[in-house]
């Protein structure tokens, strides 16, 4: 049986302060911290990253990683020469990624993420202002991830939204 889900009231409030507070420079956004936090807890990971994409440009820029020495922030993917990006922009829908087979095929990173000891990654979209914005990842040991961590985090997803609309400037 899988373990229900739930924000508790003191995600509630993490989250709140975090998305009333703008990010200091040189520090993750407050609301993506949050939200790494709250994933943590609720559903586990190894590795929590935000995407914003630029479509015009064919770009996905890393904004936030829980694991900034192996995946900095300021890492930037061509759409188009990552299948797993290629497939969300796309699609627009979550995409679940459950062994290692799996994610051989669908990131051309997939040794770095075996260096984290993952096998199983989740890739959840985020939408805000009826667009696409970009994504939110998670990534843990093989067949971690399952449909109902799908929807648990599609929530955390319509959370993020915020810090990826536009770059959130520092006060």
């Amino acid at each position: 049986m899988t373990p229900p889900f739930t924000l508790t009231p003191h995600d509630v409030q993490l989250l709140t302060r975090a998305n009333a507070r703008a990010p200091k420079a040189g520090e993750p956004d407050p609301l993506l911290k949050a939200l790494d936090d709250v994933a943590q807890r609720a559903v586990g990971h190894r590795l929590f990253t935000a995407l914003r994409y630029d479509l015009e440009a064919g770009l996905a820029h890393r904004l936030y990683s829980s694991a900034p020495d192996i995946y900095p922030a300021s890492g930037v993917k061509q759409i188009g020469a990552a299948p797993a990006l290629r497939k969300m922009v796309e699609s627009g829908q979550p995409l679940l990624t459950p062994d290692a087979a799996a994610v051989r095929l669908n990131f051309l990173d997939a040794d770095a993420i075996f260096a984290l000891q993952c096998e199983s990654v989740l890739n959840i979209p985020v939408y805000g202002q009826g667009r696409l914005l970009g994504q939110i990842n998670l990534l843990h040991a093989a067949n971690t991830y399952t449909p109902a961590h799908v929807d648990f985090c599609a929530g955390l997803a319509l959370i993020a939204a915020p810090a990826l609309i536009t770059p959130r400037p520092p006060p």
